[in-house]
């Protein structure tokens, strides 16, 4: 077994500068593969493997034959392995491992164990339960809590046996099954994703070439909000590199977590899911176009959605929008374009809650399992109750049907085997987890996972294997998904990758590539060139962009354009790297830095003590807020900026600023400064009291240095026009250093507080 932290490379060092780190996605044979006409020619998935969440065909079906029928955990009947790494996701098995994305076991209650609590991906033998591997990483920059660390699931693809992770800080990682990192993406810091303090985090899918996820986000230029937007970012699978973002229409309601599925539907291959605006919508799989969309809720959906034939089906548990009823069970006719919520129903069923597990649909009959805890069984064709079963009292992990059973679970450990029919349902067994780590029972919100024989349970305190240790049954097969519409003209253009960021002198190609109506690929296009806009001094040569001279930081876009066909890919230039300073003279009413993240949305300039400062306003909902303003891959720098926060109502805000995911916070509700880098648990909690005065510049200064494997966290504040004092407000140590991060700036807006002359330079020499 191997245990390996987060960023076990070096750290680029070198006098009086700090070192960008961009990890730039290679220009390989895979992404050629893309725009090969012969692509939609896939293979279906292995049915021994459960690579997605709801296995092979993404609908919580499994082919296989002679599963077990009843376990017993005390005695070990029909128990193969089990685990003391539990969570709250569905597990996935690819080629004979077991990989499970979740928290660390460190108890968050006692400091000496608190320092070392985060994130893990776990992989299991499934024969042996043997633990292969292990990669613990450091969570940063969330409100998320750590009982909901870990809530996607992994994806594995079964062509390269690659697995994929999302995790709650934003780190979007492909593994080999050895568990090396192949490439890895920040969505926090490089696309502007927005973490909700409830851990709602999408699990991705993967569909030929591309890997896919959502979440919220609020980002730059011309989606820079001010309103958060539900977009889902489809990156190549080999490399990392971006190639579309498609955006949901709604404004967003809440965080969510109904997951996708791919379905060729009326001959287009499409992404269906629920959405964060309490709609589902269907996007082109291969262009991220908006294909049609159904409103339905007053707040997210978060149930996955399933289907048979035309007919997809989706639940919710909130307000319908059009009665008083909570929750709803929906039939829709999916063949359409543009809003089809008045003409595609087929049936509903009002006054259900079912707001939180995956459909279940198979022989006819559409199961669903209620917030209640109640299993209902629907014709899926009518829409006509056939009968309900009772599970326990709350429902959230999603039924699995194999071998003419349904494999489900209960949040309070329960662990039912049924068998269904049009009549009723019948128990064959029924299991009652205790806890593990906490007096009752255990909890349970992953999804069984079916492979080779075995099923996998996660709970909160454990993983369990079951299965007959010499299994007789058989695999099947996983259906293919229906063939595609002939191919057309060119309607779709792309240019790839869609968004990158450049330092000054930096150069990247970009590739065009045709689609037609329906999405099928037609290849890459030739005779095309590019032109640039708002990109200051950088240059155009054919189809590649180089930044220019890096006097000041630009966002803009490079265009293609065939006929009446166009095509953007955006593009951040930063400055050199002695000339990142900002003091906002200049702008003017709702602008901001071009290249900043997350700005837009709540920070303005406006004219404040003869100068003009970005302010904030007090926030009705979701104070807390990081900008990001440089990559990710940053490390060596100090920031500094000057803050200023005012009194409102007996509330005062804290500010902060951000080095490589830690940060430096002035708190004036505590009257105290802070160095921390996961809010909710304070896993580096270093603080000491300090008057802060309101209506008062202050100067604010963070560093990190790592050395030997530990990293020296280094903070000043002190009244702007006072000297700066020789030694360090507070100095903080980190025996599981983040080893990079963007620059940034902290928000916890609960009074009106502004920031001036901000400045990332390169770090003094030792």
């Amino acid at each position: 077994m191997k245990t390996r932290m987060l960023h076990a490379t070096p750290l680029s060092q070198g006098p009086a500068t700090f070192t960008h780190r961009v990890r730039l996605a290679s220009r390989g044979a895979a992404l050629l593969a893309l725009a090969c006409v012969g692509l939609w020619l896939v293979p279906a998935a292995p049915a021994d493997d459960w690579a997605y969440w709801r296995g092979a065909d993404q609908s919580g079906v499994s082919r296989e034959t002679n599963l077990i029928e009843s376990w017993d955990l005390k005695s070990g009947r029909n128990v193969l392995w089990t685990s003391e790494i539990g969570g709250r996701a569905t597990p996935i098995v690819l080629n004979g491992r077991v990989y499970l994305n979740c928290r660390t076991t460190d108890n968050i209650n006692i400091p000496a164990e608190k320092i070392n609590a985060g994130e893990q991906v776990v992989c299991w033998d499934l024969e042996t339960g043997e633990l292969l591997w292990r990669d613990k990483f450091n969570v940063f920059q969330t409100d998320i809590p750590a009982p909901r660390v870990g809530w996607s699931s992994m994806t594995g693809d079964t062509e390269t046996g690659n697995v994929y992770l999302h995790s709650v800080s934003g780190l979007f990682r492909c593994y080999t099954p050895e568990g090396e990192v192949v490439w890895e993406r920040s969505l926090f810091e490089e696309f502007g994703k927005i973490s909700g303090y409830g851990g709602r985090n999408q699990t991705p899918i993967i569909d030929e070439d591309r890997i896919i996820v959502s979440f919220l986000t609020s980002n730059w230029g011309e989606t820079r909000g001010p309103a958060p937007a539900n977009t889902f970012y489809a990156f190549d699978k080999r490399t990392g590199e971006l190639l579309w973002v498609g955006p949901t229409e709604g404004r967003p309601l809440d965080s969510n977590y109904s997951m996708p599925i791919i379905r060729v539907i009326n001959g287009q291959r499409l992404l269906i899911a629920g959405d964060s605006d309490g709609s589902i919508s269907a996007l082109n799989a291969r262009t991220g176009k908006m294909v049609w969309n159904f409103r339905m809720s007053r707040r997210g959906l978060n149930a996955t959605t399933v289907s048979d034939g035309d007919y997809v089906y989706i639940s919710h548990g909130e307000d319908n929008i059009d009665n008083q009823d909570f929750g709803r069970i929906q039939c829709i006719n999916a063949v359409g374009t543009g809003d089809i919520t008045e003409t595609n129903s087929v049936w509903r069923v009002d006054g259900v809650k079912a707001g939180y597990t995956g459909l279940l649909v198979h022989d006819g009959i559409l199961y669903v399992v209620a917030d209640t805890g109640s299993m209902f069984a629907y014709d899926a064709k009518t829409g006509e109750q056939l009968w309900v079963h009772n599970l326990g009292t709350v429902g959230k992990g999603s039924p699995v049907w194999a071998d003419g059973k349904i494999y489900v679970t209960e949040v309070n450990g329960n662990v039912h085997i049924l068998k269904p029919s049009r009549e009723g349902c019948e128990t064959l067994s029924h299991v009652e987890l205790l806890g593990a780590s906490a007096p009752g029972f255990d909890e349970i919100y992953a999804s069984p996972a079916i492979s080779r024989g075995r099923v996998l349970i996660v709970t909160r305190d454990r993983t369990i294997c079951l299965g007959e240790k010499e299994w007789t049954g058989t695999t099947g097969e996983t259906p293919p998904l229906p063939e595609e519409a002939p191919l057309g003209e060119l309607a779709h253009v792309q240019l790839i990758p869609y968004e990158v960021t450049l330092m000054p002198g930096e150069s990247q190609s970009f590739r065009a590539l045709g689609f037609d109506a329906n999405g099928r690929p037609l290849g890459e296009l030739s005779d095309v060139e590019l032109t640039a806009a708002d990109l200051g001094d950088g240059t155009v040569s054919g189809m590649t962009f180089t930044a220019g001279s890096g006097e000041r930081d630009y966002g803009g876009r490079v265009v293609m354009q065939r006929g009446e066909l166009k095509a953007i890919a955006r593009i951040r230039t930063f400055p050199k790297a002695d000339a990142w300073s900002w003091d906002f003279e200049g702008l003017s009413g709702n602008a901001v830095p071009p290249t900043w993240l997350r700005a837009f949305a709540r920070m303005q300039p406006t004219e404040v003590d003869g100068t003009i400062a970005m302010r904030s306003a007090p926030a009705v909902s979701r104070p807390s807020l990081w900008v990001h303003i440089g990559p990710y891959k940053m490390t060596g720098y100090t920031i500094m900026a000057d803050a200023k926060v005012l009194e409102v109502k007996r509330r005062i805000s804290r500010v902060g600023v951000t080095c490589q995911r830690y940060n430096l916070i002035l708190d004036g509700g505590a009257n105290r400064v802070t160095i921390d880098t996961w809010l909710p648990h304070m896993r580096l909690s270093t603080n000491i009291p300090y008057d802060v005065k309101p209506g008062v510049w202050y100067r604010m200064k963070l560093l990190v240095e790592t050395t030997d494997g530990v990293a020296e966290i280094k903070g000043k504040v002190w009244e702007r026009d006072q000297p700066e004092p020789e030694a360090w407000t507070l100095v903080a140590k980190d025996p599981n250093p983040n080893l990079e991060g963007s620059p940034g700036l902290y928000l916890y807006s609960t009074s009106e507080s502004f920031f001036d002359n901000v400045q990332v330079l390169p770090q003094e020499d030792k």
